[in-house]
């Protein structure tokens, strides 16, 4: 069922906290579908996290109904010039999220279906609580998947296990997307909100630059052989090393003020 915000009410809401940047989709009567309104405004807030310093980790979320129940129907069927501008912005918002030096984190509650799940899958990590539910609606809807979906379900669980889940649409519970990998903690719904901010309060606080720098090696670690991957992190690790963050560390382990159990050699 589709519907649409109370009057007034932004679909996409934002909120930046000690360095943790929460876009919620907020299209409850529509299990947080994806009209123009949340595709143009999460697109442009993705943008400007990928800029702002002040933003350590973006968290995509939904409510406890729905993350995103997909492409929001009632704009489906407008002709091809609509259905390729869509896919443009879908196209860069993968991107964004790919490229950008920070994690993304997928906060996925209820129901995560067609663009949704794809869009969950495009982050770095996916949390999940007991209640979460993953699909891909795609065919039952005679169309094909889009949201990066082929790209990501394949490197998540493998060619032959992301053809039986699309081609089949089934539902995909939290536990089962744990076992195929794409779901990376899951908690009872109860536990989950402080849960899921401890994580995310931990990743806010890792050095940003080393974060930044193995994110992008790891994306493109499958379309790279074993020389090119060594040479990525050669060239990573001269980066690495020179920041700030890697500096102070050294400084911190020099004085004896550093991490319990690091080298003082």
């Amino acid at each position: 069922m589709t519907g649409t915000p109370d009057p007034g009410a932004p679909a996409l809401l934002t909120e930046l906290r000690d360095g943790i940047l929460r876009l919620s989709f907020n299209r409850p009567r529509a299990r947080n579908a994806i009209n123009w309104e949340v595709r143009r405004a999460l697109l442009a807030q993705l943008d400007s996290a990928s800029r702002d310093h002040a933003v350590r980790v973006v968290v995509l979320a939904g409510d406890d109904k729905a993350f995103c129940a997909g492409g929001d129907v009632k704009e489906m069927g407008n002709g091809s010039r609509d259905t390729s501008d869509k896919l443009v912005i879908a196209k860069s918002i993968n991107t964004l999220i790919a490229d950008m030096d920070k994690p993304v984190v997928a906060e996925v509650r209820g129901y995560a279906s067609g663009a949704g799940f794809g869009l969950a899958l495009a982050c770095d990590i996916v949390l999940a609580d007991d209640t979460a539910v993953f699909q891909s609606s795609f065919i039952q809807r005679g169309l094909v998947p889009d949201m990066g979906t082929t790209y990501w379900l394949v490197r998540q669980v493998g060619l032959h296990r992301a053809k039986e889940i699309i081609f089949t649409g089934r539902s995909i519970d939290a536990a089962e997307g744990q076992a195929l990998g794409f779901v990376s903690r899951l908690w009872p719904a109860a536990s989950f909100r402080d849960e899921a901010d401890a994580l995310e309060a931990s990743l806010a606080a890792q050095p940003m630059t080393g974060l930044g720098l193995t994110k992008h090696m790891l994306n493109r670690s499958l379309e790279s052989d074993l020389s090119a991957a060594m040479d990525a992190e050669r060239v990573g690790q001269l980066l690495a090393a020179a920041s700030e963050e890697h500096l102070a560390y050294l400084e911190a382990v020099k004085s004896g003020a550093g991490a319990r159990g690091a080298s003082k050699d």
